[in-house]
C-alpha cells in the first residue's frame, strides 16, 4: 500500500535520502520553478515517475484537503521503520554518548513531527514508537518533522517494556518525563547515556513503563499554565541534555 506525503523539503528529503521509496511524483503546473523544479530534475534523473497536475485546483488523490502541500505530492511505496541496532550503530559510529527517545502512546501527528525535527536538530541517535494506541508515521508527521524523518533511525516496537530492557542491557539509563515526582530536570546530571521516555498528550507515562524508568523528572512551572505539551516538554529536555553534555558541566 501506497503512503502519501506532501511538502516541497519532505520530498527534497527522500529525493536525498531514501529516493527508492517512492512510487510517483505529482507537481502543480503552476510556479513550476525553484525548488519545485529542483524536485523535476532530481526524479527525472533517478527515474521516478512524475505527474504535472493542471486541472484546476490541486487537491491529488490521498491528500487532505486542508493539507499546505506547497504544489508537490508523493506516493511512498511504505515508510522503511529501523531496526534497535541500527540505533546503536548510528552512537557507534558516531562515537558519542548514546541519547534516544522513546514515546508511550503519544497519539498527536504535530506533536510526534515537531519531536522528530527536534531530535534531529539535537542529534538524537533514534526514536522508538509503540505499534498499538500510538501514532505511526503518517504524511503529516514526514511533513511537520520538515523531512527528518528520514534522518535518524524510527523504530516502531511491538513491546515498548522490551526496546526499553533492551536499551538497558547496553547501558542506557531511563529517565521519564513525569508530574508525578518532586525532582525537576534540572536536577539531574544528564551527561550519562540516557533513554528519554515521553508519555501520551493526556495520561502521561503509563505506570508500567514509569515504573522501569531509573529516574524521574518534570519541567518546573512558575506561571499559570500547568502543563506544556510533549513536543515542548521533549525539546526542553534535549536542549537542557545538550547543555549539560557539550556547553556547561553541571556543578
Amino acid at each position: 500500500m501506497s503512503r502519501v506525503i506532501w511538502g516541497i523539503n519532505p520530498l527534497l528529503e527522500v529525493l536525498k535520502n531514501q529516493p527508492e521509496l517512492i512510487e510517483e511524483i505529482v507537481l502543480e503546473k503552476k510556479s513550476l520553478s525553484g525548488k519545485k523544479f529542483q524536485i523535476l530534475e532530481k526524479a527525472k534523473a533517478l527515474g521516478i515517475p512524475v505527474k504535472i497536475w493542471s486541472k484546476g485546483a490541486f487537491f491529488p488523490p490521498k491528500v487532505p484537503h486542508d493539507s499546505h502541500t506547497q504544489g508537490v505530492v508523493a506516493y511512498l511505496r511504505t515508510f522503511e521503520y529501523a531496526e534497535l541496532e541500527d540505533i546503536v550503530a548510528l552512537w557507534e559510529t558516531r562515537g558519542e554518548d548514546p541519547l534516544v527517545i522513546a514515546l508511550d502512546e503519544v497519539t498527536d501527528p504535530q506533536n510526534v513531527g515537531s519531536i522528530l525535527r527536534v531530535a534531529d536538530s539535537a542529534g538524537v541517535h533514534g526514536l522508538i514508537i509503540p505499534k498499538h494506541r500510538a501514532c505511526e508515521i503518517t504524511g503529516t508527521v514526514i511533513k511537520v518533522s520538515a523531512g527528518s524523518a528520514f534522518h535518524l533511525p524510527i523504530v516502531r516496537v511491538t513491546n515498548l517494556k522490551e526496546a526499553i530492557s533492551y536499551f538497558k542491557e547496553r547501558g542506557l539509563w531511563v529517565l521519564g518525563l513525569t508530574h508525578k515526582t518532586e525532582t525537576t530536570l534540572y536536577d539531574l546530571d544528564l551527561k550519562i547515556p540516557l533513554l528519554l521516555i515521553a508519555g501520551n498528550e493526556g495520561k502521561g507515562i503509563r505506570p508500567s513503563i514509569l515504573e522501569r524508568c531509573d529516574f524521574q523528572a518534570h519541567l518546573p512551572m512558575r506561571g499559570k499554565v500547568e502543563s506544556l505539551n510533549v513536543s515542548q516538554a521533549v525539546s526542553i529536555a534535549l536542549y537542557e541534555i545538550l547543555r549539560q553534555r557539550y556547553y556547561c558541566a553541571v556543578k
